[in-house]
């Protein structure tokens, strides 16, 4: 955003140089897509086969951004596998795809943009971007998924799931042959006393 200035009253929310808008011709390439609390900045040049072409801002002010029923007209839809934020200004609409090389970090760059834009102009964030967030795999989700696949395997060459083999390991509290203080672990498990250092096994 090198040739845009910040007015006294504005400041910068958002950042990305992976959208691109929708509709521009291929030579066009995205320098930089930044969101402040007053306008959405778009920063553009024409790709060169040497160095780099002029750079071209288009300017979006939120302020005709059309709300309804306190709702900002910002909205998720899909292109390609990868997401696209469809934005409803009064007078057009301009969509910007977020080209990041899966539909998955596309999701939640667009869920970040639409609870952005969500805030800067009804001070609430979007109900459309907590039910895009619902789509994209957590990390609890994937080590579901992982944890399914070891069962398969566990039970193709053991017979047994992996939960089934690790209850098979039972829970024993015994004394401290030290001090007596109690111990607890599974049995088999060799363990330190943390009140006296004595070692010993678990039975």
């Amino acid at each position: 955003m090198s040739g845009y200035k910040l007015r006294s009253d504005e400041t910068k929310i958002l950042t990305c140089t992976q959208a691109r808008r929708c509709g521009d011709d291929r030579e066009q390439a995205c320098v930089e897509l930044t969101l402040t609390n007053r306008n959405l900045i778009y920063v553009w040049q024409i790709r060169k086969m040497f160095g780099k072409g002029a750079e071209h801002e288009d300017v979006y002010p939120l302020s005709r951004l059309k709300v309804l029923d306190g709702v900002v007209q910002a909205k998720y839809a899909e292109k390609n596998d990868l997401a696209v934020l469809d934005l409803f200004f009064a007078t057009d609409e301009v969509s910007f795809v977020f080209e990041t090389g899966d539909k998955y970090s596309s999701r939640k760059l667009v869920a970040q943009w639409l609870d952005a834009l969500s805030q800067v102009t009804t001070g609430l964030p979007s109900s459309q971007a907590a039910e895009l967030r619902k789509t994209i795999p957590s990390v609890e989700m994937l080590a579901g998924a992982i944890k399914g696949t070891l069962d398969v395997f566990a039970k193709t060459f053991t017979g047994k799931t992996m939960d089934s083999q690790e209850n098979t390991e039972e829970q024993v509290t015994v004394k401290c042959i030290g001090c007596r203080a109690p111990i607890s672990g599974r049995s088999g498990m060799t363990i330190q006393c943390r009140y006296c250092d004595t070692t010993q096994t678990l039975k």
